[in-house]
C-alpha cells in the first residue's frame, strides 16, 4: 500500500467516527486566548428596574481582533464597548452571524501555513468549515481541538471529524456574533488588552425600607436597608450601587444597541473611574447598523437578531412588594455594597447605612378629625433619604409603619405615631349675627349673611412642652382669628355661597397648661 493511499483510508477513517474526546486537550489548554469574557464588575440599580451594567475583561489579541459572545439586552443608545487602558482605543465593533473568513487569495491567503495560523488562533472555538474533498464541496462543524500538518480534528458531542487542511476554502466562527478590534496610539498593534461594556438594561431593581429605633427622649437610629431583585443576570463578586433618584430614559422600550448615550455619560460619571467614563465618552465604537472601519478595514454589516438571557419578569418576581418607581430627586445619592454575589432570580436584603439621627414632637389637629401626633425625623446626615416603608419601635415596641417621604438633606420628614390622647381638645361653633335678605342673585330669590364663631379649647396633659399645629376648615369667608391665625382663602371657590377658606394656629403648651383660640367666618344661606 502506497503512502497516498494510507492518507486517503486514514482521513475516511478518521471522518467516519473518532470518540469525542480523543484530541482533545484539557479545558485549560482549549480556552481561546482571543475569547472575550467580561464579567459584571459594578451594577447602578435604579428602582424602576432598570440597571446599568459595567463589565470588564481581559484578552490577548490577533492583530487586533478578539471575539465575543456578549450581547447584552441593551437599552436603545446605552452601549458601549471601550479599553481601560489609556493608549488602546476600540475603533470597530462588529456583529453579524459569526466572523467568515475565505481563504481565496483575497480575504486571506490560500497557502496552508496561513490556514494553519488562522486556524490554531480559533483553537478551541466551534466553527463551521467549508472545504472541497475528492472534488466534492463539504461542511463540517465543531470545536477545533487539534490541528495537525494535514488536518484539523473537530469535535462535536458525540464525535470527532478529521478535516483536510488543504482543502478548506472557508471558515465562519460559530456562537461569537461579536467582533472588537482595538488601536494603539502607537505604531505597533496591540497583542493584549483589558476591555469594557457598559449598558442599560431592564431585569433589576430594588426597594428600600427603613427601621426607625427610638434611643432617648431626641435621638433614634435609623437603618436603610434595600432589597435587591436581580432578574437580570449573575452578579459575582461585583459592586452594586443602589440609586436614589431615577434619570430620565426615553428608550428603554426598545432593545437596539447603537451608540454610547446622554444615559452612559451621566451616571458613568457617578459609578465608573474617570478614566473609563472619559474614554466612554471619546473613544467608545458605535455599535450600529454598519460598523464604522475608520481606516479601510473590512466592514460588517450588523444584522437584527434575537438577543437571549433578557431576564426574568421583573414585576412577577416583585409580587407583593412595593414598586418605588417615581424620581426621588434632581440629584442622585448612591449606596454602594462592594464584592456582592447575587445570581439571576435572587433577592438580597442589604443594609446600605445605620446613621443615629435628631427626632422631636408635633401635633396636628385638623377639625374635625382627632388630634395625632407625629415624630419629626432631621435629616442631619450626609445624604438624601428615598421614599420608603419603614417600621419604627421603641423599646422593643412597634410605634408606627408607614412610608417615609423622601427628605433632602438638611430636611426634616414627619411619620404618624397614633392619636393624640393626653391632649384635651375641643371644637363648638356658633351664630353671632344675620343679615337677612343681603344678597338678591335673582328675582324672588334671596340670601342672607350669617356670622359665625368657632371656639377652640386646648389642654396638655403631657410631662412636656408640646407644639401643636391646628387647622380648621371653614365653609365661608374667614374673619378676625384670635393668636395670630393664619388665615387663607380657596381661590378655586369664590361665588358667594361656594366661599371656602382655611385657618392655620402653632400653638406651643407647657405642661397641663391650657388655651382657648377664637375665630369666625361669614358665609351665604339661602333666606329661611
Amino acid at each position: 500500500m502506497n503512502l497516498s493511499v494510507a492518507k486517503r483510508i486514514f482521513c475516511f477513517i478518521l471522518m467516519v467516527s473518532i470518540p469525542a474526546g480523543a484530541f482533545a486537550e484539557s479545558d485549560e489548554t482549549l480556552e481561546n486566548p482571543h475569547l472575550w469574557k467580561p464579567t459584571v464588575k459594578s451594577v447602578a440599580v435604579f428602582k424602576n428596574g432598570l440597571g446599568f451594567f459595567a463589565r470588564e475583561g481581559d484578552v490577548n489579541l490577533r492583530d487586533g481582533w478578539c471575539v465575543t459572545q456578549e450581547v447584552p439586552p441593551a437599552a436603545f443608545g446605552t452601549l458601549a464597548i471601550y479599553s481601560t487602558q489609556d493608549n488602546h482605543l476600540v475603533d470597530i465593533v462588529g456583529s453579524g452571524p459569526g466572523e467568515i473568513i475565505e481563504f481565496d487569495g483575497n480575504d486571506a491567503p490560500t497557502d496552508s501555513q496561513y490556514k494553519r495560523g488562522r486556524l490554531e488562533s480559533s483553537k478551541g472555538l466551534r466553527v463551521e468549515l467549508s472545504y472541497t474533498h475528492k472534488g466534492i464541496k463539504k461542511n463540517a462543524a465543531g470545536k477545533i481541538v487539534s490541528i495537525s500538518d494535514e488536518f484539523v480534528v473537530l469535535e462535536t458531542q458525540n464525535n470527532s471529524f478529521a478535516v483536510p487542511l488543504e482543502g478548506i476554502r472557508k471558515m465562519q466562527i460559530l456562537d461569537l456574533p461579536v467582533r472588537v478590534h482595538v488601536d494603539s496610539d502607537s505604531k505597533k498593534k496591540p497583542e493584549q488588552t483589558q476591555l469594557g461594556m457598559a449598558y442599560l438594561r431592564k431585569g433589576i431593581t430594588w426597594i428600600p425600607e427603613y427601621s426607625i429605633k427610638i434611643l432617648d427622649d431626641t435621638t433614634a437610629e435609623l437603618t436603610l436597608r434595600g432589597t435587591l431583585v436581580n432578574e437580570a443576570e449573575d452578579l459575582i463578586h461585583s459592586d452594586v450601587h443602589f440609586v436614589v433618584g431615577v434619570p430620565h430614559f426615553l428608550h428603554t422600550d426598545y432593545m437596539a444597541p447603537i451608540a454610547v448615550g446622554q444615559a452612559i455619560r451621566t451616571i458613568g460619571t457617578a459609578t465608573m473611574p474617570a478614566q473609563i467614563s472619559k474614554q466612554i465618552m471619546n473613544r467608545a465604537a458605535i455599535f450600529g447598523n454598519n460598523a464604522s472601519n475608520g481606516g479601510g478595514a473590512l466592514q460588517f454589516d450588523m444584522i437584527e437578531q434575537e438577543i437571549g438571557n433578557t431576564g426574568g419578569n421583573i414585576d412577577q418576581a416583585l409580587g407583593n412588594l412595593p414598586k418605588m418607581q417615581g424620581p426621588a430627586a434632581s440629584d442622585y445619592t448612591v449606596y454602594t455594597k462592594t464584592d456582592m454575589i447575587i445570581r439571576k432570580g435572587e433577592k438580597a436584603i442589604v443594609t446600605l447605612f445605620v446613621k443615629k439621627i435628631k427626632y422631636s414632637h408635633i401635633y396636628r389637629w385638623s377639625t374635625p378629625q382627632s388630634m395625632k401626633h407625629f415624630l419629626v425625623l432631621h435629616n442631619n446626615t450626609d445624604s438624601a433619604w428615598t421614599t420608603g416603608p419603614y417600621l419604627a419601635v421603641s423599646d422593643y415596641r412597634p410605634l408606627s409603619e408607614d412610608l417615609l417621604k423622601y427628605t433632602p438633606k438638611g430636611g426634616k420628614c414627619e411619620i404618624p405615631v397614633t392619636q393624640a390622647i393626653n391632649i384635651s381638645h375641643q371644637q363648638t361653633e356658633k351664630e353671632i349675627e344675620r343679615k337677612l335678605k343681603a344678597h338678591s342673585p335673582k328675582s324672588n330669590t334671596y340670601l342672607d349673611l350669617v356670622t359665625l364663631e368657632g371656639e377652640l379649647n386646648l389642654r396638655n396633659f403631657e410631662k412636656e412642652t408640646i407644639n401643636i399645629v391646628v387647622t380648621v376648615a371653614v365653609p365661608g369667608k374667614p374673619l378676625s382669628p384670635s393668636d395670630d391665625g393664619l388665615i387663607r382663602t380657596d381661590s378655586s371657590k369664590l361665588q358667594l355661597t361656594q366661599r371656602a377658606g382655611s385657618i392655620r394656629w402653632e400653638i406651643t403648651l407647657e405642661p397641663n397648661e391650657s388655651k382657648t383660640i377664637t375665630y369666625q367666618y361669614e358665609r351665604y344661606v339661602n333666606s329661611g
